[in-house]
């Protein structure tokens, strides 16, 4: 007599372990995505709301203090981001700015809070001599130019 059962339990133990191997690593694969999902997702809300300050600075500057004015002899510097002073990179007033089309372009970088060369964002105001003004503000998520995972923003104003 040959029992023809031997090795059966042992044959059965291997497939239920494979398939549960192969859903684990399916459940893992999913769960690492939504990580990457998530986080790509927070990095383009940081970026969001970078591009929404240097707006507003913008803004404010433009409307409230007429600092980008065509007529007005504006300073070059402002002040964003919790008191933050910047320097303009092109003073609206300066005489290279207008090139015979009748606009002045002014543009300013808010720096990182961690210091060093990094930006935040990048806000271009260019305004017009009849007043049409367009603002446009790139924020950016993080403040290391070489981060793989640097997400970039932009709002535009158009008034």
């Amino acid at each position: 007599m040959i029992n023809s059962s031997r090795g059966f339990t042992l044959l059965t133990a291997v497939i239920l372990a494979s398939v549960v191997l192969a859903l684990g690593i399916a459940l893992l694969d999913i769960a690492y995505k939504q990580i990457v999902l998530a986080s790509t997702a927070k990095n383009s809300q940081y970026a969001f709301y970078a591009a929404d300050t240097g707006l507003e600075c913008g803004l404010y500057y433009d409307q409230q203090q007429a600092q980008f004015d065509y007529s007005e002899l504006a300073s070059n510097t402002i002040s964003c981001n919790n008191g933050q002073s910047i320097s303009l990179i092109t003073p609206p007033n300066s005489s290279t700015q207008d090139s015979g089309a009748g606009v002045r372009t002014t543009s300013f970088d808010i720096p990182c809070t961690t210091g060093g060369s990094s930006v935040l964002a990048h806000v271009t105001i260019t305004k017009a001599t009849n007043g049409a003004t367009v603002i446009y503000s790139t924020g950016y998520s993080s403040c290391d130019p070489s981060d793989a995972r640097r997400i970039e923003r932009g709002l535009k104003v158009t008034y």
